[in-house]
C-alpha cells in the first residue's frame, strides 16, 4: 500500500483567490458529458499561482479573459491543475472538460444509476465534474445550464429556482437554474433523467409560498406520501423551534437506488438513497418510517446548519453535522416518544461510536490530520458529535442555548465556520443577559479534539443520620492511536436519589471539569440507604464504573422517574446475566430477580405505555458485550444471548401470551399508532419463538404475508436465529413476494446473509451470485456483506475462514466504490480484543487485504488496523 501524504489542520491557509460566482454549463450527450465552467476569479495576493482540483477530467480547452492558454502555459497531473502566471486584478478563467460518468462506479461527483445522471460531490466529489479548488471555504453563487436529450432526460435538475426553460433541438432541451445564496461545490447538485414527479405545497410563517417536489422511478410513485408529509413537518418544526425558514422558491428531493451515504443536503435538490424515501407501513416498518422522517428532517435542517452556514475545512465536518444530527434527534424527540428516542440514540452511540471510541481507528470529533476525508464520516463526527450539542444545551438550558443558537445563526450566516465559532457563539448568546456561563469554556473545547470515551469511577456513602449520600467521581479517558495523555474534560452529570417508592428530592445537575469532585445528595434522614440514579437522560457520553448491588439496580429498574435510568438499570442486570453464561457459567440469583422484575414491568405497563415498555425490556447489544469482556469470545457471547432469550421465553410465556393477546388491536393502526404494541409484538415472539412455541412460530410465518412490514419483519427476526422448517417457509414467503422491488429485497439478502446455517459461507457466496444481487449498489453489498459479518457463528468461525472471505471481499470492492469498501474494513478494528488464535487468523486476513492495491480510503483504514 502506498503512503499517501496526511492533510494535517496546522497547515490551513486560506485560499488565494475569491471565487464568487461560477456559470456552469452541462451538456450530456449518450456517452459522455462536456463541463464548460466560467470562474470570476479574484486574487488576494499577488503572483499567487492558480491551483485547481481535477479528477478523471479530459481537459478540452483553457482561457483567460476569453484567451485561450497555450499548454506551456499550465501543467494538469495527479489531479491538479496549476497554472503559474495569473492577472493580478479580476478574472475569468473559462474552462472546458470531458468526463464519462456512465463508467464511474465510485458513486462520486456525475454518475449514471439506473438510467439517471446523479451527483455526489461531498466530500471531494466535484473535481470528478469540473476543475474547481474544491474546497468548503471557497463560496460562490451559482448559475447551471444542463442540456440533454429530451427523450431520455426529461427532468434537468440543480440547485436553487428554474429561470430558463430552452428547447435546443428535435430532441434536446435545456434548463438554467440559479442559486442566489453562496455554495461551496460540495453542495453542488445536479440530476438528469427520465422520473415521475410528485408535487406538494407549504407556506412559511412569512408567507412564502415553496413549491414541493419529489422525484421518483416510473412506478414508485404511490411510495412518496410518507416523505413528503415528513418534509412538511420538519419545515414546520424548524420554523416553530429554530426561527429558520425556507429560502428558496423550490425543495426538491431525488430518489436514487446508487447512493453510497443515506441522503446528500445539496443546497434545494437533496439527493436521497431511494431506501430513505419509498415507503408505506406495507412496504416499510415502523422503525423505517421514522428514520425516513427523520433523516429527511436531516436534510432539511442542514439548509441552515450547514447550507447557508458551512464548514470552513474538513476537520470542522461536526460543526454541520453533529449539529444537525443533534436538531434531527430533537425533532424526533418532540413528534414522538422523547424517552424511547434518547433510549435508541444511546444504545446506538455505545454498541457502535463507543466501541470506534476503544479501537485502532478512534478519532476525535475534530481530527488534526487525515489521509482521506471519506473515512471521516463516522459516528464519532455524527452521534458523538451530537452529544457534545446535546452537553451544551443541559449546562445552558432550553433558553440560553436556543439564544445561542440565534447568535450563531445571525453572526455567520453566509459564511464558512469552525468549531469555535460555534461554541464561541452559543456562548456569547447565553450570556447576553449578563449571567456567568456556569463552566470553563476551554475545558469544553477539549471535548472536540480528546478522542476516546471518558470513564467515570464513582464511590458514594450514605449518612442515615443526616440523610446524605456522599458521591466521589474520579475521570480518565484511556490512550488513544496518537493521543497518550489525556486531559479531564467538563461533565454535566444529572442525578438523584431513588427509593422504593420513586425519587428523593431534587435532581441534581452537577458539573465536574477535573480529575476527582465530590459532591453531595440530600435524601430522608433516618432511612435506609437509596439507590443512586446516576447520569440520568445520559447527561454526558461516558462509562460509569460503579458496584451496584442487585437490589439497588432493580429498585431503579422499578421506581426510578428517569426512563432512561430505569432502562440502564436493566440493562446492566442483562449484561451481568449474558457474561456469566458467556463465561459457562449461571448468576440464578440475578436471573430469577431479573425475570421477577421484568415479568411485573409486563403486567404493570401492558395496557399503557407499550414502546416504552418494549424498550425497557429490550437486551444489550453484542459490541456492548464485547466490550465487556477480554479477551472477546464472540461466539460464547451468541451462544448466551441465544440461551438467556430462550430462558426468556419459557419463564416469562404466560405474561408475554397476554402482551400478545392485548397488542394484537394495534396492528393494524396506521404509524405512529400502534408501533409500540407492533414493537412488543416482535419482542413477544422472538422470545417465545426461541423457546419452542410451536403456536407463535406458526403466527410469525402468517405474518410474513400480511399487511404489515412491520409485523412481517418481526417475524423473520423472530425465526431466523432457528433451525425449523418455519423459517425457511417465510424466508421464501418473503422472496416471492417482494423479488421486484430491490429496496425491500435488500432486507431478504440481509436476513439470509445473517442467519445461522451449518453452511453459512456457501449461502453468502450464493447470495453475491444471485440475479436479484446489484453488485454496483451499496445497498446490496451492505444487505449481503454486512448481514455476513453479523452472522456471528460464519464470519468468526475458528478456521478464520470468515475473515479472510470479508477481507477478499472488501478488496474486490475497493477496486470499484473505495468509500464503502473503507468503511467495511472496519469489521476488523476490534482484532485486538480477541485471544491470541482468533487474532493470529483474523490478522491473517487484514494482511491479505493489505497484499491488494488499495485506494487511499481502504489503503488508510488498513494501515490503522494493522500498523
Amino acid at each position: 500500500m502506498a503512503a499517501v501524504a496526511p492533510i494535517r489542520l496546522a497547515d490551513y491557509t486560506p485560499w488565494a483567490f475569491n471565487l464568487p460566482a461560477i456559470e456552469l454549463n452541462v451538456d450530456v450527450q449518450s456517452n459522455h458529458v462536456v463541463v464548460s465552467s466560467r470562474l470570476e476569479l479574484r486574487p488576494q495576493s499577488a503572483g499567487a499561482p492558480l491551483l485547481l482540483r481535477g479528477v478523471d477530467l479530459t481537459i478540452e480547452s483553457l482561457a483567460i479573459d476569453e484567451v485561450a492558454l497555450e499548454p506551456s502555459e499550465w501543467s494538469y497531473g495527479e489531479g491538479l491543475l496549476t497554472i503559474n502566471k495569473t492577472p493580478a486584478q479580476p478574472f475569468v478563467l473559462s474552462t472546458r472538460c470531458r468526463i464519462d460518468p456512465y463508467n464511474n462506479s465510485s458513486l462520486e461527483g456525475l454518475y449514471a444509476s439506473c438510467g439517471l445522471l446523479s451527483t455526489q460531490c461531498e466530500a471531494e466529489g466535484f473535481r470528478r465534474i469540473s476543475l474547481h479548488p474544491d474546497r468548503p471555504d471557497v463560496l460562490s453563487q451559482w448559475r447551471v445550464r444542463i442540456e440533454a436529450p429530451r427523450s431520455s432526460c426529461p427532468v434537468l435538475l440543480s440547485n436553487g429556482n428554474p429561470v430558463t426553460t430552452e428547447a435546443v433541438g428535435p430532441d434536446r432541451h435545456a434548463v438554467t437554474w440559479d442559486d442566489p445564496f453562496p455554495k461551496p461545490s460540495y453542495l453542488f447538485a445536479l440530476v438528469a433523467g427520465d422520473l415521475r414527479e410528485i408535487r406538494d405545497r407549504y407556506t412559511t410563517l412569512s408567507g412564502r409560498d415553496v413549491a414541493l417536489r419529489l422525484h421518483v422511478e416510473a412506478g414508485d410513485e404511490a411510495f412518496t406520501a410518507h416523505a413528503m408529509a415528513s418534509l412538511k413537518r420538519s419545515m414546520a418544526w424548524d420554523e416553530s423551534v429554530y426561527n429558520l425558514e425556507y429560502d428558496l422558491d423550490e425543495y426538491n428531493i431525488v430518489a436514487v437506488r446508487h447512493f453510497n451515504m443515506g441522503a446528500m443536503e445539496n443546497k434545494s435538490l437533496n439527493i436521497f438513497n431511494s431506501k430513505l424515501v419509498l415507503a408505506d407501513a406495507e412496504t416499510a416498518t415502523d422503525a423505517e418510517l421514522e428514520r425516513i422522517e427523520s433523516v429527511i428532517a436531516h436534510e432539511y435542517f442542514h439548509n441552515w446548519s450547514g447550507n447557508r452556514i458551512t464548514c470552513r475545512d474538513w476537520f470542522q465536518l461536526s460543526l454541520k453535522e453533529g449539529l444537525t444530527v443533534f436538531r434531527d434527534q430533537s425533532f424526533t424527540a418532540d413528534l414522538h416518544s422523547e424517552s424511547v428516542k434518547r433510549i435508541e440514540d444511546v444504545s446506538m452511540l455505545r454498541n457502535t461510536q463507543f466501541r470506534e471510541d476503544a479501537g485502532p481507528t478512534a478519532h476525535p470529533v475534530k481530527p488534526a490530520e487525515y489521509q482521506a476525508i471519506d473515512n471521516f464520516y463516522t459516528t464519532t463526527i455524527y452521534e458523538k458529535g451530537a452529544e457534545l450539542i446535546r452537553m451544551l444545551h443541559t449546562l445552558l438550558g432550553e433558553i440560553r442555548f436556543m439564544r445561542g443558537m440565534a447568535t450563531y445563526v445571525s453572526r455567520f450566516d453566509g459564511t464558512a465556520a469552525t468549531t469555535e465559532d460555534f461554541v464561541q457563539a452559543i456562548a456569547d448568546g447565553a450570556c447576553a443577559d449578563g449571567q456567568p456561563l456556569g463552566f470553563d469554556l476551554a475545558k469544553f473545547r477539549q471535548w472536540y479534539h480528546q478522542a476516546g470515551t471518558p470513564h467515570l469511577e464513582v464511590k458514594r456513602s450514605w449518612d442515615d443520620a443526616l440523610g446524605q449520600m456522599t458521591v466521589q467521581m474520579k475521570q480518565s479517558t484511556s490512550a488513544t492511536p496518537g493521543q497518550p495523555e489525556k486531559q479531564p474534560l467538563v461533565l454535566p452529570l444529572a442525578m438523584a436519589l431513588v427509593g422504593p417508592e420513586g425519587r428523593v428530592g431534587d435532581e441534581a445537575l452537577v458539573v465536574m471539569d477535573g480529575d476527582t469532585m465530590t459532591t453531595t445528595l440530600q435524601g430522608q434522614p433516618n432511612s435506609p440507604a437509596p439507590a443512586l440514579s446516576f447520569l440520568r437522560r445520559f447527561s454526558a457520553p461516558l462509562i460509569v464504573q460503579m458496584d451496584q448491588s442487585l437490589q439497588e439496580n432493580l429498585q431503579l429498574f422499578s421506581a426510578d422517574d428517569d426512563p432512561f435510568s430505569r432502562w440502564d438499570a436493566g440493562q446492566r442486570l442483562a449484561r451481568q446475566v449474558l457474561l456469566a453464561r458467556a463465561q459457562g457459567g449461571c448468576d440464578q440469583a440475578v436471573e430469577s430477580a431479573l425475570i421477577e422484575a421484568m415479568q411485573q414491568r409486563i403486567t404493570a405497563g401492558q395496557a399503557k405505555d407499550r414502546a416504552d415498555l418494549a424498550a425497557l425490556l429490550s437486551l444489550p447489544g453484542m459490541a456492548e458485550l464485547e466490550a465487556l469482556q477480554s479477551p472477546v469470545d464472540p461466539l460464547a457471547l451468541y451462544d448466551a444471548m441465544r440461551s438467556w432469550t430462550e430462558e426468556l421465553g419459557r419463564q416469562l410465556q404466560a405474561p408475554l401470551r397476554q402482551v400478545l393477546s392485548l397488542v394484537r388491536h394495534d396492528w393494524p393502526l396506521a404509524w405512529p399508532a400502534g408501533q409500540g404494541g407492533r414493537s412488543l409484538t416482535g419482542l413477544a415472539w422472538r422470545w417465545l419463538a426461541a423457546a419452542g412455541d410451536e403456536d407463535v412460530r406458526r403466527e410469525a410465518l402468517e405474518a410474513v404475508s400480511g399487511s404489515s412490514m412491520t409485523l412481517a419483519r418481526s417475524a423473520l427476526r423472530a425465526l431466523q436465529p432457528l433451525e425449523v422448517e418455519e423459517r425457511d417457509q417465510a424466508l421464501a414467503c418473503f422472496y416471492d413476494r417482494w423479488q421486484t422491488k430491490p429496496v425491500i429485497l435488500d432486507a431478504w439478502f440481509a436476513l439470509e446473509a445473517s442467519a445461522p446455517r451449518r453452511n453459512g459461507l456457501e449461502r453468502v457466496q450464493q447470495l453475491l451470485e444471485h440475479p436479484r444481487f446489484d453488485p454496483l449498489a451499496p445497498n446490496s453489498l451492505r444487505a449481503v456483506l454486512g448481514g455476513f459479518t453479523a452472522n456471528v457463528t460464519t464470519f468468526h468461525a475458528v478456521d478464520g475462514s470468515g475473515y479472510r472471505f470479508m477481507a477478499e471481499q472488501v478488496a474486490a470492492v475497493d477496486a470499484r466504490n473505495p468509500i464503502t469498501a473503507s468503511r467495511m474494513a472496519k469489521v476488523f478494528s476490534r482484532c485486538g480484543s480477541y485471544g491470541p488464535e482468533r487474532q493470529r487468523v483474523m490478522r491473517e486476513a487484514i494482511n491479505l487485504l493489505a497484499s491488494y492495491p488499495l485506494s487511499a480510503n481502504t489503503a488508510e483504514v488498513v494501515q490503522l488496523l494493522n500498523p
